[in-house]
């Protein structure tokens, strides 16, 4: 794999999108008698992981930033992310809400979120494989 390096983000999006296979297959298995720590347990270490692909894609990105223009790569990077977050955000409230009609609930509302887990687990994938173009790190940096 093209992930040999440390803090590449390529290995940490492959683990969110397992984790999040795993939680897909959790919901379908389980459905509406899941407790509130079975829900939230699965979940705890997307964020880190999610984290982890962001600081490992920002070093990626700003490594070869001249001195002079980091103060603005950086500012436009944190832009780009912030941009990123908030249109999937609410592209993946779209796909929940166009399976889930208002006033639904039970069943109806947990195959809507587990649908909506395999975008996201889509969208995970994807950014796995753009990771793969990006710039090998040379043994000078």
């Amino acid at each position: 794999m093209a992930d040999d390096e440390p803090g590449r983000p390529a290995r940490h999006a492959l683990l969110a999108a397992a984790t999040l296979c795993g939680y897909a297959w959790l919901i379908a298995e389980r459905n509406t008698s899941m407790s509130l720590v079975s829900t939230v347990a699965p979940m705890l270490p997307v964020g880190p992981g999610l984290g982890m692909i962001g600081a490992a894609l920002a070093d990626t990105t700003l490594r070869q930033v001249d001195h002079d223009h980091a103060g603005s790569a950086s500012g436009l990077f944190n832009t780009s992310t912030q941009l990123g977050i908030a249109l999937g955000t609410a592209l993946t409230s779209v796909v929940f809400f166009a399976h889930s009609p208002a006033g639904s609930h039970g069943t109806t509302v947990t195959a809507a979120f587990t649908g909506t887990l395999w975008y996201v687990i889509a969208a995970l994938l994807a950014m796995w494989a753009l990771t793969l173009l990006l710039p090998k790190r040379h043994a000078t940096d």
